[in-house]
């Protein structure tokens, strides 16, 4: 029969075995990007951040391909939750979850991308600056923003309309209804209140933007030129550079390849705040409709070496190596980051 500190010690075994066995020496593999998939300006460094601070850490900084790797101990069965994200100056970064890492599959741990924009940069951020916020409307719109915390779109939708409805003039709030609407698939109403965001606002650049990607998605070549004539005088730091290449884009499937070329290489102009690797192979594109062959396989072939990891890489090679050909693959001309 077992002594009662006998008895005591095997609790205290089982107690520290439990918990050596939640907690999980994991090698953790992560990269951070932008959104075009091209690498990070500058080296940049990651935090771990969890919701009872306690986990909250510093973590390695990235290569200068964004790439870096973690060594933590992670409590799988620990009710907090953690994520990982980019830190820079002047950018804002995506969250990737690591609090439910199970080393049941292996010790090393891929993780999904980390996405880092520019301050400002995210036409799909709900929210907004205190300033574009007015006290008549504000009361409905902070409840909308907290659902949109607790993950209750719907809730948050119907907020915002409440606060367009106290106030029309409300530019943020009807924005922050088109993204909501837009990523509900409800591209027609998203539509009409990004065009009702930009009518009552027109220097509030995200309206555009969102306005844009959404004809491009549609091939609403008209409407991307208008909406980007419209947007590049209210733009004055070239804040975003893919507007020039969604004018490119229109301006192919216009058939005015001069005036494509012109705009595929204004986005990739290192003047603005956030150049546009993928107008490497859109110019590619266009040259090749030319008749420039050599000039399109360079530009093809520097957005694939800027970009080894685009989703497309393998068809875009494909296309290069058959180019001329009939039946050649073509893949789109840019990718929409949603």
């Amino acid at each position: 029969m077992l002594t009662r500190g006998v008895a005591l010690l095997c609790v205290l075994l089982v107690a520290v075995f439990a918990i050596s066995s939640a907690a999980q020496g994991l090698i953790v593999h992560g990269k951070v990007m932008m959104a075009d998939g091209s690498p990070p300006p500058k080296i940049v460094g990651t935090v771990r951040i969890c919701t009872d601070n306690l986990g909250t850490a510093p973590g390695p900084l990235t290569d200068k391909q964004g790439m870096f790797t973690w060594t933590m101990q992670n409590d799988r069965f620990n009710t907090r939750r953690c994520f990982i994200e980019a830190t820079l100056a002047g950018y804002q970064s995506t969250q990737v979850e690591v609090s439910n890492l199970n080393a049941a599959v292996g010790l090393n741990v891929d993780l999904e991308p980390i996405i880092l924009t520019l301050k400002g940069g995210d036409p799909y951020l709900l929210g907004g600056d205190e300033k574009d916020i007015p006290s008549k409307g504000k009361a409905e719109f902070t409840a909308a923003m907290n659902a949109v915390t607790a993950h209750d779109n719907a809730k948050a939708l119907e907020r915002l309309q409440a606060a367009t409805a106290v106030n029309p003039k409300f530019a943020l709030a009807w924005h922050d209804i088109g993204i909501l609407l837009d990523f509900a698939h409800n591209y027609l109403e998203a539509r009409a209140a990004y065009q009702k965001a930009i009518e009552i606002d027109p220097k509030l650049l995200t309206p555009y933007v969102a306005l844009t990607r959404l004809m491009v998605n549609e091939k609403d070549w008209d409407g991307v030129n208008k909406t980007v004539a419209a947007f590049i005088p209210v733009d004055k730091d070239r804040m975003f550079g893919e507007m020039y290449l969604h004018r490119a884009v229109a301006q192919f499937n216009l058939k005015d390849l001069a005036a494509a070329e012109a705009s595929a290489n204004e986005a990739m102009n290192p003047k603005g705040k956030q150049p546009v690797v993928r107008a490497e192979y859109t110019l590619g594109r266009i040259l090749e409709a030319k008749g420039d062959m050599a000039g399109a396989k360079q530009h093809m072939s520097r957005y694939l070496t800027l970009v080894p990891n685009a989703p497309d890489a393998a068809m875009i090679k494909a296309h290069i190596e058959q180019m001329g050909q009939p039946g050649a693959p073509e893949p789109d001309f840019e990718i929409i980051s949603r």
